[in-house]
């Protein structure tokens, strides 16, 4: 199998032993406010607060070359000419000599190219606005060496999208300044944006931001024009700037704005010296009063060092709230690492911008966001209620939410019959995992109305959930439910969505949990949640399965009579889910699901693929088929079934379809994607290119493999009143750890299977009291040890 890196031996970082990756394997560096994406080459942007209003730097998507422009370090040896960069892209030379480690939070690359070894540490501080390319530079051959290191980067200055479609224009607003002083070029436009969608209105207003990039070191000259720099018909690879070894010294105010700076360095054999480039924003009505502090930190390797160990503290932090430990060590792996990894950087970017997504269009998504919430929630409740606030604020009265929203106070409302209960999951889960019941009484503004509690906003998704039914007592579909390509069942007409009825029962019945926690009453919640049950079981067995939804003139979706998307994964999963009574047609529904959706790369979405296209069914049939929602392993929708598999107390079978998914058990020149992050999709056995994966990190897919890997598999799960012990795993697990955080005590686990059962506990002692049933009582203590039998 062919592999471009492997993790290393603790699991902290992965290392890329072939630069040559079959696509661009990328990281994020950011501390809530500043982002950067960066590649294991050194392709990426960078922005503040948004990659829409707030680009500071650009990165073009799809584009040949490959992963330009970067974050890029040039070496030139003085006495020869030879140049190279310090990540191998974008000169290209001597990949066998690069070696890159992704880390949670910093990126490193290393090389040794013409007898100089260097390693660039690439990292986004903490508490400041800016990022970080620390390098140090080692003379390795026997000789005195005099090197030049030129830094660089092209600028966006501000709105991504008018500098993406009117460049011509927005060139002229550009103005790029040196100081001399603080070794510093100094970039702004004198023109700004800040309308979110597409408008004819010049705004009168300038960048608040001037972008800064500096270095450690005296410059000896710098570049602020990239024509000036790339030279005629040349790009980053080859730049006349470096090769010539000659930069024009001359600011711009016009023009495709770049920052180059070049410093020169002397190197005794053996001697090693650090080059630290910065490259940030500062706000303007600051630089007068703030520049040349801001220009002194980060000078010294010391000041390098402690912002890494800060970073290195803050996630260790986070990790250190759960821990795994299996008798499958590369699932400990993306447990204990790369999983909470992957969905905070998810809830923290937004998924809003990526190698994929430009970052100019969507905003954020309510369901998205809604569902991002359930894996912060563990490490971070404070940053949680945040965001339920937020998302409270996207309601009207009438419990109907934007689709998608900005944090300008713009948002559209797109008829998907699916996002307001995604609010219902996000405060449940925050109030299970904190007992926090008084963010029910925190009042929140509707869209179109004076605030109310968020108990209130609960309560108005209950009646937008029990008015938008359809004939068979299902929810209208709409322009979607969760499955946006579905965006035309039953046309004019509307369609209803057999799984929008199972989540309207799952979140429902939620809320009926919560209010009687509580201590209140939810009758008519119940009879509202218990009619969207009987609706499904009345309407919607095909037989061997679930089907999909009801078309126009009463046409079934997802069933055995249709000739494409017969079965649709979501609703097998999700009827478990959602508590439907009849066990054995929820045994039948995943044996069907495992029997006509699985692959060598997991459980289709649906199957089989659609051919042609169906107006009356949407875009799904539209798409290619065996990719996205047209029959692909879309990742998404796995953990509902590996949770479905637990409900039904099938611990061999969740464990292999988690196991299944984890991205680095297919080969690299197949998947194509980064092996320590899932993907949207992988493509399925219905394309010619099966086991390709595509739409990398910003999926739901990690806060939920997270939660369910914890919750159902391990079997470590919040309940209002305490931590319940579930375990559901392989027969031939006999004795596995876990470490959990609950409300102020460490729960450390040990669960004994010596009989190699799946499901159900016999006993448990928490500090060697025996536990009546399997939730454990909240300690009040920092540490509680707990012995399990299965």
């Amino acid at each position: 199998m062919t592999r471009y890196g492997r993790f290393r031996e603790d699991g902290r970082e992965y290392l890329i032993t072939d630069v040559r990756t079959p696509s661009p394997w990328i990281n994020y560096l950011h501390n809530g406010r500043y982002f950067t994406l960066i590649s294991g080459n050194g392709g990426g942007m960078s922005y503040f607060q948004s990659p829409l209003h707030g680009r500071i730097t650009r990165y073009r998507i799809n584009d040949v070359p490959p992963d330009r422009p970067g974050k890029y370090i040039y070496l030139r040896d003085e006495e020869t000419g030879a140049f190279w960069s310090a990540t191998w892209q974008p000169v290209g030379r001597d990949a066998e000599k690069y070696r890159v480690a992704h880390g949670f939070g910093y990126t490193r690359a290393e090389a040794e190219v013409e007898g100089i070894a260097s390693s660039a540490v690439f990292f986004v501080p903490p508490e400041d606005d800016r990022e970080v390319w620390a390098a140090a530079v080692t003379n390795r051959s026997d000789r005195t060496r005099r090197l030049s290191l030129t830094g660089y980067v092209e600028f966006a200055l501000g709105h991504a999208l008018v500098d993406l479609i009117n460049q011509c224009d927005d060139q002229h607003f550009n103005r790029v300044r040196f100081d001399e002083k603080n070794s510093a070029l100094w970039a702004t436009k004198t023109y700004w944006v800040t309308e979110t969608r597409g408008t004819q209105h010049q705004e009168n207003k300038e960048w608040d931001r001037w972008a800064f990039f500096t270095v450690n070191h005296p410059v000896s000259g710098f570049e602020t024009l990239r024509e000036r720099f790339l030279g005629p018909y040349r790009d980053e690879s080859n730049p006349l700037g470096v090769e010539t070894g000659a930069l024009s010294s001359r600011e711009t105010d016009y023009g495709n704005a770049v920052g180059a700076l070049r410093t020169e360095i002397e190197l005794a054999p053996g001697e090693t010296k650090d080059v630290i480039f910065s490259l940030g924003v500062i706000a303007k009505t600051k630089a007068q009063t703030g520049k040349n502090a801001a220009m002194a930190r980060y000078r010294t390797q010391a000041e390098v060092d402690a912002a890494l160990e800060k970073i290195r503290l803050g996630w260790d932090g986070l990790f250190a709230r759960t821990r795994a430990e299996t008798p499958e060590p590369g699932m400990n792996v993306f447990l204990n690492h790369w999983i909470p990894y992957q969905a905070k950087v998810a809830f923290d970017v937004g998924r809003v911008a990526s190698f994929y997504y430009w970052g100019i269009g969507r905003g954020f998504g309510f369901r998205d966001t809604a569902q991002d919430t359930i894996a912060v929630v563990i490490s971070d409740p404070e940053k949680a209620a945040e965001r339920i606030g937020l998302l409270a604020r996207q309601m009207r009265l009438d419990g109907r939410v934007y689709h998608h929203f900005t944090l300008d106070g713009q948002g559209e409302f797109t008829r998907h019959c699916d996002d307001p209960l995604w609010l219902i999951l996000g405060v449940d889960e925050y109030v299970k995992e904190t007992g926090d019941f008084a963010i029910l009484d925190r009042d929140e503004p509707f869209l179109d109305g004076p605030p109310g509690p968020v108990l209130d906003h609960l309560l108005a998704v209950v009646g937008f959930a029990s008015t938008n039914v359809g004939k068979h007592g299902l929810p209208v579909f709409g322009r979607g439910d969760w499955n946006d390509t579905l965006d035309y069942i039953g046309g004019a007409e509307g369609g209803e969505s057999v799984w929008g009825g199972m989540f309207y029962a799952a979140m429902l019945d939620r809320i009926v949990s919560l209010l009687e926690f509580r201590g209140g009453t939810a009758g008519e919640i119940r009879a509202v949640r218990d009619a969207f049950r009987k609706a499904v079981e009345d309407h919607c067995w095909d037989g061997n399965w679930y089907i999909r939804a009801y078309g126009e003139n009463d046409r079934r979706i997802g069933s055995s009579e249709n000739a494409a998307g017969k079965i649709f994964l979501n609703t097998q999963s999700w009827a478990v889910i959602a508590g439907l009574p009849d066990r054995a047609r929820l045994v039948r529904a995943l044996d069907s699901a495992r029997e006509h959706l699985n692959c060598d790369f997991g459980p289709k979405i649906c199957a089989p693929a659609f051919q042609d296209i169906d107006p009356k069914i949407g875009l799904i049939t539209r798409c290619v088929r065996g990719k996205k929602e047209n029959a692909a392993v879309f990742c998404h929708p796995v953990p509902w079934l590996i949770q479905a598999e637990c409900l039904l107390g099938r611990g061999g079978r969740a464990a292999d379809y988690f196991r299944t998914l984890l991205p680095d058990r297919v080969d690299s020149n197949i998947f194509i994607a980064e092996p320590y992050v899932f993907s949207q999709y992988i493509t399925s056995d219905e394309h010619e290119s099966p086991g390709r994966a595509s739409h990398s990190w910003q999926t739901g897919t990690a806060a939920w493999m997270y939660r369910i890997a914890y919750d159902w598999i391990l079997g470590v799960r919040p309940t209002y009143g305490g931590l319940m012990i579930d375990p559901c795993v392989p027969a031939g697990w006999r004795s596995f750890k876990v470490e959990r955080v609950f409300r102020g005590c460490r729960y450390r686990v040990e669960i004994s299977n010596p009989d190699g059962r799946e499901h159900g506990v016999l006993e448990i002692t928490a500090d060697g009291r025996k536990i009546t049933g399997n939730i454990l009582p909240l300690s009040g203590a920092p540490e509680c040890r707990v012995r399990v039998r299965m």
